[in-house]
């Protein structure tokens, strides 16, 4: 995914701040047990939101202390035994293999280069990944190239281009068969709608320097020299909608759990998120560095 979905720390309790690094850990450990440290390298804060939703109305894990690359010395405390965390392993895995994929088939030059050596990395724990989700890979790539092919005809929907991220999102719910699987993919359906549309607007400048597909570009017309301004408050209105579902769908959900958590993600975080992509002034990872860092 693409690292939009986190938090407001300043408006978290303590417990949520150690809460929301217990789950980012689990998950880094969950997939280096399962595929090794090289799948790690990709873990973004939109997975441990996707953990901690899916989580959220089941039984939970256990806490525990380990070592890591990234913390060798000092014990930190890790979520294991999480049926939504080890879910999420799986599914970041697949998600960012398709995603390198994806930007093999768009990029050029160097990093098209850098993207094929990742891709050739990442495929054994792919197919690990694909033995464990197979319904959900064959998902994924079926959403990619409804993409691609939106791409290449340079469609000028928003809502078209749009829709094939937040299918894709929505088909990593875990097939259940009941509400909680129906209100789960509305959710999901609605973040990756909104994902898809804030990442393109983030992107406008990069993707018309260098002559990329961008839907928000070719919906509204805009040009380096304009840039977002002509359709900041069209593409406001669309993003808030967006939220607004997946406000809705969360309040459907009845969590039992991490409540205030995601819902300072959900209401606060994202919200912040918008306006700072639509301002100019977003940071990825709020302009840390550091791994994990919150």
């Amino acid at each position: 995914m693409f690292g939009f979905i986190r938090p407001v720390k300043d408006e978290l309790r303590v417990r949520e701040v150690h809460r929301f690094q217990e789950v980012y850990c689990g998950l880094c450990h969950a997939i280096r047990a399962r595929y090794g440290r090289f799948h790690t390298l990709f873990l973004s804060y939109d997975m441990v939101f996707f953990a901690l939703v899916l989580g959220c109305t089941g039984e939970d894990g256990e806490t525990a202390r380990c070592r890591c690359d990234a913390s060798p010395f000092r014990r930190r405390p890790v979520c294991r035994g999480n049926a939504a965390v080890d879910y999420a392993a799986d599914v970041s895995v697949l998600l960012n293999y398709h995603k390198l994929r994806d930007t093999v088939r768009d990029e050029a030059g160097l990093r098209r280069a850098g993207a094929g050596m990742l891709l050739g990395l990442a495929k054994n724990g792919y197919r690990r990944a694909v033995q464990r989700l197979p319904d959900v890979d064959r998902a994924f790539a079926a959403c990619i190239d409804d993409l691609a092919a939106l791409e290449a005809a340079q469609c000028a929907s928003i809502d078209r281009a749009a829709d094939s991220t937040a299918r894709l999102l929505a088909a990593a719910v875990p097939a259940t068969g009941d509400d909680r699987e129906r209100i789960l993919r509305q959710l999901f359906y609605h973040t990756g709608r909104w994902v898809y549309l804030i990442d393109a607007c983030e992107d406008l400048a990069d993707d018309l320097a260098r002559g990329r597909y961008n839907p928000v570009a070719l919906r509204f017309g805009l040009s380096e020299a304009t840039g977002l301004a002509p359709a900041r408050e069209q593409l406001e209105r669309t993003l808030e909608r967006s939220l607004v579902d997946v406000c809705t769908a969360f309040d459907l959900l009845g969590a039992q759990r991490d409540a205030g958590l995601i819902e300072n993600i959900i209401w606060l975080g994202l919200p912040a998120v918008t306006r700072q992509v639509l301002d100019g002034t977003y940071q990825t990872n709020g302009g840390r560095i550091r791994h994990g860092s919150l």
